[in-house]
Formats: C-alpha cells, sequence, structure tokens
C-alpha cells in the first residue's frame, strides 16, 4: 500500500528535478562544442540586406555587388508567398521598397518577382528586381561566399518555409554556403528536425523595437517581439534546447552578455554596426563576424 508519505517524497523528487533543470537550463552555460562552422582567421563581414546602403534592399543586384567587393557573405531575409515559395524580401508589406502595394504573404510567387527594388533605392537602377531563396543559393555558391537568410513568420506554428528551404539547401549540398537564421527558436528547431546538417543561427535583441524597424513597417503589421525572448536567461536555456550553429546578436545587447558568449567559444555575429566607433568596438572583442550597413568601410577596418 503506498502510504501519503511516499506519495509527499516521490512529488520532492519530481520538484527537486524541475527546479535542478530549470536552473541547468537557464542558468548554466556550458562551452559551445559546434562542429558544423569552420573558424575563420579574422572576423567575417556580411552587408546587411545585400550591400548595406549600397544596394537596393535584398536585391541580387546588391549581392553580386557586394560578393565582388570581397564581403564574406551577406544577410537576407526570407519569406513564404501565397504559393508557397520564398522569396529574398525584408518587409512583410511591398510598398516601402517597391512601387507594388500589399502584403508579401498574399502575392504569388509570379507577382514578387515582377516587382523592381532598384528605382525605390535609386531611380537610375531598373531591373533589380525580387528573386527567390533558391536564385540566391545558386548566386552565393557560384562566387564562394556565404549567404545567411532569416526566415520569417508570422507566428510559432510551421509554415512550411523551414521544409522548403531545407529542400533547397539540399537540393544544390548548399550545406557550407548557406545559413538559416531566425528571432524564433521554434523555426530553428524545426530546421535541424528536418536536416542536422544544415547551419542555423539564432538572432536576439534585447529592445522589443527601434526606430528604424518602426520606420519600415505598417503599424498593422508590426509583430512585438515577446517579452520573453528578450530575456537573457530564456534565451540560455532556448540554446541548449535548440542548439543553434551561430548566434547573431544585436549591437545594443550588453556588452557583458556578447563577451560571456565569446569566451565560451560561440560564434557570435555582432549585428547591425554601421559607425565606425561602433565597427571597431565590434571587431575588438573578436567576433565570428560583423553585420553592417557600411560593408566596404567594415572591410577597411577589419584589413588594417
Amino acid at each position: 500500500m503506498v502510504t501519503r508519505r511516499a506519495v509527499g517524497r516521490a512529488l520532492g523528487l519530481i520538484l527537486l528535478g524541475v527546479v535542478l533543470l530549470g536552473g541547468y537550463l537557464s542558468c548554466y552555460e556550458p562551452a559551445y562544442h559546434g562542429t558544423l562552422v569552420p573558424r575563420p582567421a579574422r572576423p567575417l563581414v556580411f552587408a546587411h540586406r545585400g550591400f548595406g546602403n549600397l544596394g537596393p534592399d535584398n536585391s541580387l543586384y546588391a549581392v553580386e555587388h557586394a560578393l565582388a567587393a570581397g564581403m564574406d557573405g551577406v544577410d537576407m531575409d526570407g519569406q513564404l508567398t501565397q504559393d508557397s515559395e520564398i522569396v529574398i524580401f525584408h518587409d512583410l508589406s511591398v510598398d516601402r521598397l517597391t512601387s507594388g502595394t500589399g502584403r508579401v504573404r498574399d502575392k504569388t510567387t509570379a507577382e514578387m518577382l515582377a516587382l523592381d527594388l532598384g528605382p525605390k533605392y535609386n531611380p537610375t537602377i531598373h531591373g533589380a528586381t525580387v528573386h527567390t531563396f533558391e536564385d540566391f543559393v545558386r548566386t552565393v555558391m557560384a562566387r564562394g561566399g556565404i549567404l545567411m537568410t532569416e526566415l520569417k513568420v508570422p507566428g510559432l506554428g510551421a509554415t512550411g518555409i523551414e521544409r522548403r528551404a531545407v529542400d533547397i539547401i539540399r537540393r544544390h549540398d548548399a550545406y557550407e554556403h548557406v545559413v538559416l537564421s531566425s528571432f524564433n527558436p521554434f523555426v530553428l528547431y524545426r530546421v535541424k528536425q528536418l536536416d542536422p546538417r544544415v547551419r542555423t543561427c539564432f538572432i536576439f535583441m534585447d529592445t522589443n523595437w527601434n526606430p528604424q524597424l518602426l520606420a519600415e513597417i505598417k503599424p498593422e503589421d508590426r509583430v512585438n517581439l515577446p517579452w520573453i525572448v528578450r530575456r537573457e536567461f530564456i534565451r540560455r536555456a532556448m540554446r541548449k534546447i535548440i542548439r543553434p550553429d551561430l548566434l547573431s546578436i544585436n549591437h545594443e545587447v550588453p556588452a557583458a552578455v556578447t563577451d560571456r558568449l565569446i569566451a565560451k567559444g560561440w560564434p557570435v555575429f555582432i549585428w547591425t554596426v554601421n559607425e565606425e566607433p561602433d565597427i571597431r568596438a565590434a571587431l575588438a572583442r573578436h567576433p565570428y563576424g560583423v553585420i553592417s550597413d557600411q560593408p566596404v568601410r567594415a572591410k577597411q577596418l577589419r584589413d588594417q
């Protein structure tokens, strides 16, 4: 016969186990032991959204110029169209960057590929049209660069973007040339479940919104970064669970957090550093890489 004392003891042990597990996940930061990411001799320089401020946002035109200028890689944004293709586009709606209107998710692939990113950036640039993620994979592979693509999803549930991205990487054997990134840990978890060979990058920041982000979206498209994802003890637990290969940390995150992760061996990108003092400060911390809207200047400072 099971006594009340035995039940209480069992429940106490279970509670203790839960507390210890929670403490391990949220407090202890083990050394990084990933094996998919080669260590560069010096920090990598990635051009933000194609070629930073030097080309049309998220355009293949910008990427070609960035790689020709010697960038190690590019940081882009991917979204699903209405017919389930991944296109490279930053904003949730097309209004700010093109002459079109409406949300990316409500448009077909053909409608998205017809949009020109050039004129809004520079009236003399025409033909810098939207392209698919697969187009970018081919281009970056051919030039020996690295394509980091943030997979943007509207919520926590699966949308199919992870499977589509993994299928493309697998088809082109692009494992060494593509990194899939996200603020959403569930996205990265699903990617690893589909193919553990695909490199993933967990993006995070401490502030919810900054003026630049607010200027780039319509009020109705605003999706808050949940409070819980902005707490370091929660992110520490997530890193143990989703096991990303890299981290991409906003430059406004406290230096103590970033420096501790670098000291633990994590391959850390610092984003988005644009002013020379910020670029110098980021490079001095010996990160895996920096992401900049002024990539040419960042490369010059890195090469000094």
